[in-house]
């Protein structure tokens, strides 16, 4: 009896990777001032088995916000395959914020948000530099 009692209460839990799930965070975020705009770079882990797929960003602090390879060129879709780390970098893909509507000043903090076609909204807290 007691060994039934033992074995009953073993219970697997299981991990998001096991299970395939996608599961993303960020971090990492800062803003780089430059002539009028302002680029993020930042981190995206994705952790679950399975990756997502960025959309679109949103930030508050500027009228255009655009994700951009790392020659400058616009992006519409950006992969972030499972498992894996995806640093957004001055040579590699980043956000561009244009059209602000005032200065930015260091120290200051705001969120940018990306949409993943999966897992929706997902902000980075940012700070100017």
């Amino acid at each position: 009896m007691a060994l039934l009692l033992l074995l009953a209460g073993c219970v697997h839990y299981p991990t998001i990777m096991d299970i395939g799930g996608t599961r993303i965070r960020t971090e990492n975020g800062r803003a780089v001032r430059q002539e009028g705009r302002a680029l993020v770079y930042f981190d995206v882990s994705s952790t679950g088995k399975f990756g997502d797929v960025i959309t679109g960003v949103t930030a508050p602090v500027a009228k255009q916000a655009q994700l951009v390879n790392g020659t400058g060129a616009p992006v519409t879709r950006l992969e972030i395959p499972g498992a894996t780390t995806v640093k957004f970098a001055a040579d590699g893909p980043h956000i561009v914020l244009a059209d602000l509507p005032r200065p930015l000043v260091p120290g200051e903090t705001f969120i940018v948000t990306l949409q993943f076609e999966k897992s929706g909204g997902i902000g980075i807290v940012t700070v100017v530099e």
